[in-house]
């Protein structure tokens, strides 16, 4: 058996790879830094040192755990690495074509994947985390199914200026109903937006704060398929600002199933190809 955890801002991802190629997925919150005693809790239905081959780690503070666990290798996977093995898996992309990997879990990341290398190449602050933190603040909760139910309910331009409320006329190729100013409006108007219009526009922020990120970073490297991973695209309002922002700049966006587990996944299978490392 082959064991893989990313030890994420909010969420650990854990993942399990039975003799059979059978994945057993789990998450928990990251509440603690990484420990062999927290591995040894995590998987006390297993014996380490007869069951399990290796263990694949990434993620923050990974390398605070040793080489070993009860006698079982411990592989340690950069971030970098691991995001763009499981990204280019889940996506089930032709490998042989570049890419930009987004991971957009409570940050985002931008990675390019060429010729089986893969880069850092920008990133932003802004992710799912800023979705939370902002809702907190302003809606008082944190629980991301309210905040996508207020948000799926609610519309951006009830917090945003758009471009018609700004300008006489088009710019460019955007369309009339493209942000000017997030959150613009609440200055401008004696209106008090409905919690589920600030919620759409939380989001709405997110979303296009990465896409902007993303396609700016995929137009530098002459990229055109986007692979988003991550647990932040579960969001639709902030992955339909993704789409949109994509169709604007004619790359082509992919929100592969099993997302939120790729880097676990990409840990795992740099592992299974370097199993001394």
């Amino acid at each position: 058996m082959l064991i893989s955890l990313d030890f994420g801002i909010t969420i650990t991802d854990i993942l399990r790879k039975k003799d059979d190629g059978t994945l057993i997925h789990q998450m928990l919150p990251t509440n603690q830094k990484p420990s062999e005693q927290f591995i040894q809790e995590l998987f006390k239905d297993l014996d380490l040192k007869e069951e399990v081959d290796r263990i694949a780690l990434t993620g923050g503070h990974h390398q605070l755990i040793g080489e070993e666990i009860d006698e079982t290798p411990v592989i340690h996977v950069n971030e970098v690495d691991a995001i763009g093995e499981g990204g280019l898996a889940v996506s089930k992309l032709d490998a042989s074509k570049p890419a930009i990997i987004v991971s957009s879990g409570t940050g985002t990341a931008c990675i390019l994947a060429k010729d089986g290398v893969f880069t850092h190449c920008s990133g932003t602050g802004v992710g799912g985390g800023t979705v939370l933190g902002l809702s907190k603040l302003l809606l008082n909760t944190v629980d991301p199914q309210e905040i996508q139910d207020l948000a799926n309910k609610g519309l951006a331009k009830g917090t945003d200026l758009i471009l018609e409320d700004v300008v006489s006329g088009p710019i460019g190729l955007l369309p009339s109903d493209t942000t000017a100013v997030n959150f613009g409006k609440i200055v401008k108007s004696n209106t008090t937006a409905s919690r589920e219009d600030i919620a759409a526009g939380i989001v709405n922020l997110v979303g296009e704060t990465v896409a902007r990120i993303a396609t700016s970073v995929a137009m530098s490297f002459a990229v055109t398929d986007i692979i988003v991973i991550g647990r932040a695209p579960t969001f639709t309002v902030l992955r339909k600002s993704l789409e949109n922002a994509a169709f604007l700049t004619n790359f082509t966006p992919h929100f592969p199933d099993n997302a939120e587990y790729a880097s676990a996944l990409g840990a795992m299978l740099v592992a299974e190809k370097n199993p001394n490392s």
